[in-house]
């Protein structure tokens, strides 16, 4: 078969790699010229190298170093084949990781946006939630004024050994029911959203997934402070029982921060909310 030849500069346009890849391929002897005009020292390669350009284009595209290049280019086609398997095992292991990592900034951004949204601030507004899986523990003696931190890392540790990672809300559910005091709202469950698409299973017996439904829910959203805390609960459950409206005796309450910066004063938004019906 004839074929045909091209200098450094025209390889280096074939195969669109400066000259420079090329003469450092050829000094560690991963892609060398064909031959070298011993008058001239001038460098040529053959039409047919192409493919074997072509193969460690491919392997640097993926990460293979380039030492590892040097040994794959000796396998057999069994073990090239083989071993391409293994790479493209690898990037869709890789691709899962990216598909995974983007779904969690998506809910992570989605809390945001859900928290810029809040309609009216001190009042109770009616709201419609999509389902939300949390990772939920039981507690006995944590309140909204007091949650320890050795139950919070508990979950924390837990969606972090699932390949997750910690969302920015957390809270807890409690039944809902006229509380004298702050102290006196117990919470059944502490919980954190599970931002992962992945399905795991819990190997705690004090914890477990659970599914906040979708629907229809009577909210009210403050600043925290355990006053505040207190009239606004009331303030629930006042229009709830003035209103007459049909809900679920259950609370879930989600705890946000304002803002991210370590040279301003932690604050803290909470979320009351009762499925209505």
């Amino acid at each position: 078969m004839e074929n045909n030849y091209y200098t450094v500069g025209q390889m280096a346009k074939l195969s669109n790699l400066s000259n420079q890849t090329l003469r450092y391929y050829d000094q560690i002897d991963l892609f060398k010229p064909i031959f070298i005009d011993e008058q001239t020292n001038y460098r040529y390669y053959a039409e047919s190298q192409l493919y074997l350009l072509d193969l460690i284009k491919s392997l640097r595209f993926i990460g293979t170093p380039l030492d590892k290049i040097k040994e794959v280019q000796h396998f057999t086609i069994e073990e090239l084949i083989t071993y391409l398997n293994e790479q493209e095992l690898a990037i869709e292991q890789q691709i899962a990781r990216l598909q995974e990592t983007q779904h969690t900034l998506r809910k992570t951004r989605t809390q945001m946006e859900e928290q810029l949204a809040i309609p009216v601030m001190n009042e109770v507004f009616d709201k419609y939630e999509q389902q939300e899986r949390l990772l939920c523990l039981d507690v006995k003696d944590s309140t909204p004024a007091y949650v320890s931190n050795e139950d919070m890392l508990k979950l924390t540790e837990t969606i972090e050994s699932v390949g997750s990672v910690q969302t920015i809300r957390y809270g807890g559910q409690y039944p809902l029911q006229m509380y004298p005091t702050l102290n006196d709202i117990r919470y059944e469950q502490i919980y954190i959203p599970i931002l992962t698409s992945r399905q795991f299973l819990v190997q705690r017996d004090d914890m477990e997934i659970v599914t906040m439904p979708e629907g229809r829910y009577l909210e009210i959203a403050f600043l925290y402070t355990e006053v505040a805390y207190m009239e606004m609960y009331e303030k629930l459950w006042n229009y709830i029982k003035v209103h007459h409206i049909d809900v679920n005796p259950r609370v879930w309450e989600s705890i946000m921060p304002t803002n991210f910066s370590p040279k301003e004063e932690e604050q803290l938004m909470i979320e009351l909310k009762v499925k209505i019906r």
